[in-house]
């Protein structure tokens, strides 16, 4: 997504965010957290970093998602997956061009996790799902092979805000995506949601987000 900004010398310049489903978020008159790219060749020179909505600071950046996971896992935040004590980058070579995680214990049981940011904010409460790209299609054609093998398989849903109360998975929103999860969940995907402590300085993952169905 691109959209016009004022900056502090009162300019209007276009900035780049990387999650078309900020859109939703996103109103005129908001404050936006830029950083200017050093790259002489791009066109755009500012990409969103993050938004102010309702008194709160969101992250937009698709590059803080598997940072902020394998940080909470080494750190023994994410308590479902406590009984791994391996997590491994998938490399882009590998037969799994779609998740980026392995996890493993030395029984040699594995767990494979993909990381989902949520955008979908709605009525002040955070819902999902909003939408299935062809890429997280094809993750979840490769999750299931995975479990067919006898493997654990994971989503990991990070809240990009502090404070949030309630995760909800809807139906209305994207109903063939809704359909698509729930028979994913069926099948054994398990799904974890956690919430971000957010500033201009830093993000952590946080405390454990119960899911409502």
């Amino acid at each position: 997504m691109i959209v016009d900004i004022r900056l502090s010398d009162d300019s209007v310049v276009p900035a780049f965010c990387a999650r078309r489903e900020i859109n939703a978020v996103c109103s005129e008159g908001m404050d936006v957290l830029v950083k200017r790219t050093t790259n002489p060749n791009r066109i755009i020179k500012y990409k969103i970093e993050y938004i102010s909505k309702d008194g709160r600071l969101i992250f937009t950046s698709p590059r803080y998602e598997n940072f902020l996971f394998q940080e909470a896992f080494v750190n023994g935040k994410i308590s479902e997956l406590s009984e791994y004590k391996n997590c491994r980058r998938i490399e882009a070579d590998e037969h799994l061009s779609h998740i980026p995680f392995e996890l493993s214990d030395e029984n040699g049981r594995k767990c494979y996790v993909f990381v989902r940011t949520l955008y979908g904010y709605r009525a002040g409460r955070v819902v999902f799902p909003v939408h299935i790209s062809f890429f997280e299609q094809e993750m979840f054609e490769e999750m299931r092979k995975l479990r067919t093998a006898g493997h654990q398989t994971c989503i990991f849903m990070i809240v990009p805000f502090s404070g949030c109360g309630e995760v909800r998975f809807v139906w209305k929103a994207a109903p063939v995506a809704a359909a698509k999860l729930f028979e994913e969940a069926k099948n054994g995907l398990q799904f974890l949601c956690y919430g971000c402590n957010v500033n201009k300085t830093n993000i952590a993952i946080a405390d454990k987000i119960d899911i409502i169905y």
